[in-house]
């Protein structure tokens, strides 16, 4: 099962000045994360992390577009059936 919330405060996972929302995409079956990360100028990547392999999910960012996380990551997670905790 796949679980969308919000990054806890200090883990790798979390952004202090995020400009992503700091949403996680947990499974509770496999050691894969999904996590958006802000590439500053470059703009934001959505990341899958498992171990130590890391995979960039969908198109390459647009250099200086802003973009809402929130709603990519949603989609996402609509996609995996994933819980959503708020």
């Amino acid at each position: 099962m796949w679980i969308l919330t919000e990054a806890p405060r200090g883990s790798n996972f979390f952004e202090a000045e995020s400009t992503t929302g700091n949403k996680v995409l947990i499974s509770d079956t496999c050691e894969t994360v999904i996590y958006a990360r802000s590439q500053g100028a470059d703009g934001h990547r959505i990341i899958a992390q498992r171990g130590r392999e890391t995979f960039m999910i969908g198109p390459q960012p647009k250099r200086g577009v802003v973009v809402d996380m929130t709603a990519k990551m949603l989609d996402i997670a609509r996609q995996l059936n994933a819980v959503v905790l708020t």
